[in-house]
Parts: structure tokens; C-alpha cells; sequence
């Protein structure tokens, strides 16, 4: 992180120092002329920068903003995405599927020190029906008894969600919720064979990606340009609490995975070699022209969906589904909150979707997602007033986490050395082994 000249030249655990930019957001709004006081991994307070006490250092951040950091509600986590999530200021995410042992040994190494990557939160593997869809990162259930031996593995392991998937009929959805409750473990899906509607009724509380109301395949809408039936979702979300995670960039990219302009993305440097490979030679790239055309207008009718569940106060909260093609860790998250905004949402409402919005749906929203006396001192600073132009998010500054500032070059030289190895975890092979992606047809998540 960058100080003004005149800052003083600290370690990098703050202890106790003034940060001083132009402006510090979060969801209470945006104050100019105040500091944030850093102590530790803690946020002790922030005041009007004229009642700072005289014997506290300022590290100064002359036209920059002060946000919470950000984070990222849907990935599938590989070490190599690590440093990226933190270079583009995300410092929490959720991983919604992956081989279990391998994404608990990610968490344990997020935890063991600040700029190990950002603090993560997982799933396991995707809760499926009796043929999971991603060998890699699913598992199959044809029973009630099979989906409570997983949960209760889940639960007895540490995870901290119970993500369900497209090929969980009505009876297994509603032992899932029954059996995560029990475990008091919160419960999101991907809907296939269930809509949105009956998820709902069977107890299901955060959807991903609009499943369930916009169909991504087909470019069929469900009724989701149709006033009465938005409404009827709308009423339905809102009587029950429901939280949306659309991913509306993962919908984008893949509808658009041929435009140039995404090969000339020089956040790219942040993705592993063999995934960029992988990306280029993406099936989708070759799909039917019809396919393709029907994905682009799926999109667009996810953003007026989202625009009208916005206009009747439905809460979203932010999510990147990376490292599907040209989904930068973190960087892509930059890419979601512009079309959040795109969709009606104001930058207000998409930066609470990306900080406190997200921590409260996460269960995590007394320690994170605010600047405030008390909270985690998980910080991005960016150029110039996101508040104005949502754009500028992605100008980051500096970052801390849990306190201690974020050394760019550091990062650079962990993603340099994790970039010489090759990426066969399973959520890298996800993307690279195309062959193998696959198990079954039917609900075709693949083909979206």
C-alpha cells in the first residue's frame, strides 16, 4: 500500500495508525474529511480526520476511497487464484464447489497468515442427485439417507454452507434443508430440476444465478420479461427472506466468449498459463450460432429482472463464478458490480451487495463487510469516487487484511511461483480436463 511522502514508514501490522484518504464508504454512506484508525487486526474507530489525536501517525490517500473489502460469494477456488483475489481487494470469498480436502487445506492456509489469500469459506462438494453432473466437484445422492451422510460429514468437517445442484429432485431438496437446519449449516443451489417457486416452498434461501426464473440455455426467459410473474418471484423473495446471487458476469462471458476484447485483458496476468489455454479452446467457443445468440439474450433478460426485483427492494449480493473463461479472480468480481449497475442497481446498492450485504447473507456480518469500530480491518483503497462511477473500483491503491497491509510485490512473486507449477487441483482440472467435465446430460449447466 502507498502512502503519501510525508506518511510515516510503518510495519506492515498497523499498530496504531490513521488511514486518511479524501472520502470512506460503506453502508451507512459516504463520509468526507474522516480517518479510519487501524489497531491490529481491528478497525478501532473512525472520526473526522480534525479530531484525530496529534500523537497518532496518518498514512495519507490524497484523492482515494476507503471501501470494505470486498468479497466474492461464488468461486471454485485453486491456490493459484489466491493472490489474485487480494491484488483486486477481494479479502473474503465462498467457494460453492469443490473436492472437500482440497478446499479445507485452502481455508487452513488462508487463516495462517493475512496475505496467504483472503479468508474463505466453503461449501465442499456440490450436493447433487443420483448422477452428479461435475465428477470433479460433485457428489451423487439418491436418497434422503445419502444427502443427511453428507451434510453431517459437511457439518462435522467445518464447512460452512450446504451448496445443492441441479439434479436434486423435490423429495432429496427438501431432506437437504431439513438435515442442513439441523446442523444450523445455511443452504444455497443452483436450480435444475426444481424452479424457483417450489425451492422456495421446500425452504431454500439463496439462489445462484437466477436459476429457477431465467433459463440460460435455451435463451427462454420463464417469465421473466413478464411483469405478473417478476412480481409473483418478487413477492415470493421478499415474504421469505431470500437472498439472490445472479453472477450476471459468468452469463456475459460465456454469452460473449468470443469477442476480442477480452484477449487484450491485462488483469489476465493474474490467471494461471494452463487456464488461459483452456479458455481459448472453450467448447462453447464452437456452439451452434443459435445457442450462442440465445445465451446473449438471456442475459439481457437477467438484467431486467434484476432490475425490476430491484425496484421492489429483493437483495443481491455479489458473485463471479471464477475461473469459468476469462473470470479473472477477483478482478471479475470489479466486472459483476458494473453490471449490477447495468441491470438499475445504483453503486450504492451494488457496493452493499459486494461488502456488508454479502457478509450478513454469509452469517459474517458482525466481524466484516463495514468500516467500523470493532470490525475486521479488511480494507480497499481505490482512486477517485466509485460512488460516482462504479468503474473505479477496479483502481486499487492498497489493500489490507485483518490489518496488515497487502505488498503488491509480494503477491506478484507468490503468483509467479504458483504460475511454474502445473494446475491439476480439482477445480483447475474443472476447467482444463474438458473431456471429463461432464457426467450425465440432462440439466445442462455446461451448455449455458
Amino acid at each position: 500500500m502507498k502512502a503519501a511522502p510525508s506518511a510515516e514508514r510503518l510495519p506492515t501490522a498497523l499498530a496504531p495508525v490513521a488511514l486518511t484518504p479524501d472520502r470512506v464508504w460503506d453502508e451507512s454512506g459516504r463520509l468526507e474529511g474522516h480517518s479510519v484508525v487501524v489497531e491490529g487486526r481491528r478497525i478501532v474507530y473512525v472520526c473526522p480526520t480534525e479530531a484525530l489525536p496529534a500523537d497518532i501517525p496518518q498514512m495519507r490517500f490524497e484523492g482515494a476511497t476507503l471501501l470494505p473489502g470486498l468479497i466474492d460469494c461464488h468461486v471454485h477456488a485453486s491456490e493459484w487464484m489466491l493472490p489474485g483475489f487480494l491484488a483486486a481487494g477481494v479479502t473474503t470469498v465462498r467457494d460453492t464447489g469443490n473436492d472437500l480436502d482440497h478446499v479445507l487445506g485452502l481455508k487452513t492456509q488462508c487463516e495462517d497468515a493475512p496475505d496467504a489469500g483472503p479468508t474463505l469459506l466453503v461449501c465442499g462438494p456440490l450436493v447433487d442427485g443420483p448422477q452428479a453432473y461435475w465428477k470433479r466437484i460433485g457428489r451423487p445422492h439418491s436418497s434422503g439417507a445419502d444427502i443427511r451422510e453428507t451434510i453431517d460429514e459437511l457439518a462435522a468437517r467445518g464447512a460452512d454452507a450446504v451448496k445443492l445442484y441441479v439434479n436434486i429432485d423435490e423429495s432429496l431438496m427438501a431432506e437437504a434443508v431439513t438435515a442442513a437446519a439441523e446442523h444450523d449449516l445455511p443452504l444455497l443451489a443452483h436450480l435444475g430440476l426444481v424452479d424457483a417457486m417450489k425451492a422456495i416452498e421446500l425452504g431454500v434461501r439463496e439462489i445462484q444465478h437466477l436459476s429457477g426464473c431465467v433459463h440460460h440455455v435455451t435463451g427462454r426467459d420463464d417469465g421473466g420479461t413478464d411483469p405478473a410473474v417478476v412480481d409473483a418471484w418478487a413477492t415470493a423473495f421478499l415474504a421469505n427472506d431470500v437472498v439472490n446471487c445472479p453472477t450476471v458476469v459468468v452469463w456475459d462471458r460465456i454469452a460473449r466468449i468470443n469477442e476480442h476484447a477480452f484477449r487484450g485483458d491485462e488483469r489476465s496476468e493474474w490467471v494461471h498459463p494452463e487456464i488461459r489455454a483452456a479458455w481459448e479452446g472453450f467448447s462453447h467457443r464452437t456452439d451452434p450460432i443459435e445457442l450462442r445468440l440465445a445465451r446473449q439474450a438471456s442475459v439481457v433478460t437477467m438484467k431486467e429482472t434484476i432490475n425490476e426485483l430491484n425496484k421492489r427492494g429483493c437483495v443481491f449480493i455479489t458473485g463471479s463464478d471464477a475461473p469459468w473463461p476469462f473470470l479473472v479472480p477477483g478482478f471479475s468480481l470489479h466486472d459483476e458490480l458494473a453490471l449490477l449497475v447495468d441491470s438499475g442497481l445504483s453503486p450504492h446498492q451494488a457496493l452493499v451487495a459486494a461488502t456488508s450485504g454479502a457478509a450478513s447473507a454469509l452469517g459474517i456480518g458482525e466481524t466484516v463487510g463495514r468500516i467500523a469500530a470493532g470490525y475486521d480491518a479488511d480494507i480497499v483503497v481505490v482512486d477517485g469516487d466509485p460512488l460516482t462511477d462504479i468503474s473505479l473500483v477496479g483502481r486499487v491503491r492498497g489493500v489490507l487484511r485483518q490489518g496488515s497491509i497487502i505488498e503488491r510485490a509480494g503477491l506478484v512473486g507468490t503468483r509467479d511461483r504458483l504460475f511454474a507449477l502445473p494446475a491439476t487441483d480439482p477445480a483447475s482440472l474443472f476447467i482444463t480436463d474438458l473431456d471429463t467435465r461432464a457426467a450425465v446430460k440432462g440439466p445442462d449447466p455446461s451448455r449455458q
